[in-house]
């Protein structure tokens, strides 16, 4: 990335969660909603260990006076860090010897999606909560190679079927939440066009679709990430 970048640990042991900030947010973000609470029985007991990290979504997503295609390159270079530099890391720290599962909220789970679809030789899985998974939204419509790369719903329905990532994809742990509340619209939109790409690509899912008074809040994601993750968890170890 040429600067620099900071992560947080969270436990000692456990399955790694690699975690994801909202758009604009950074490693303390989650601890400073109060995520790290609701997850310290899973830390505590060494069920987790827990990293969140940072991201240039300031630059790249949300740089609307820039350059689309300088936008494009600085979320790829983001990816290529998460990829080359925060995984070794990760896989160095923790001594599990497991993969990672993923999760984020809103453009968080849009980078965790990213990074599964992509290399799901990397991770077992991920929770995606209220995720912003159409690149398009951010760029007026426009795309180029880099952000159809960074684009979920896009890098997905045009993956071909024989691809190895597709088979790789079918045994993985794999969930999806939106709410139907106030905020959600475009996160339903795009969790519908994420839901038809695993649907075609016979990519087994759990997609939970909460309620019209479930809005795009950490006062939902909260008890949902502790909703969905011991279902995560004994899948996980199931296929261990």
């Amino acid at each position: 990335m040429k600067r620099q970048m900071s992560f947080r640990v969270y436990g000692e042991k456990g399955l790694p969660l690699l975690s994801f900030p909202t758009q604009d947010g950074m490693s303390d973000q989650w601890e400073g909603f109060q995520m790290t609470d609701q997850l310290e029985e899973y830390i505590e007991k060494g069920e987790i260990q827990l990293f969140t990290v940072d991201t240039v979504d300031i630059e790249s997503w949300s740089n609307k006076h820039a350059r689309k295609i300088w936008r494009a390159q600085r979320q790829e270079n983001y990816f290529k860090f998460i990829i080359e530099e925060l995984y070794p890391c990760i896989m160095s720290i923790n001594k599990s010897g497991r993969l990672p599962l993923l999760t984020g909220c809103s453009l968080g789970a849009a980078h965790a999606a990213n990074a599964l679809l992509r290399h799901p030789e990397l991770f077992c899985g991920m929770i995606g909560l209220s995720g912003a998974y159409d690149a398009k939204y951010f760029t007026n419509g426009w795309m180029n190679e880099l952000w159809h790369e960074n684009s979920a719903v896009h890098f997905l329905k045009d993956l071909p079927s024989d691809d190895p990532r597709v088979e790789l994809l079918r045994h993985k742990t794999i969930i999806i939440c939106v709410g139907q509340g106030a905020d959600e619209d475009i996160e339903m939109d795009a969790t519908r066009l994420l839901e038809a790409a695993f649907v075609e690509k016979g990519i087994e899912h759990w997609s939970d679709w909460w309620g019209k008074d479930v809005n795009h809040d950490w006062v939902w994601w909260r008890p949902q990430i502790t909703y969905f993750l011991p279902y995560a968890l004994e899948e996980i170890n199931r296929q261990c």
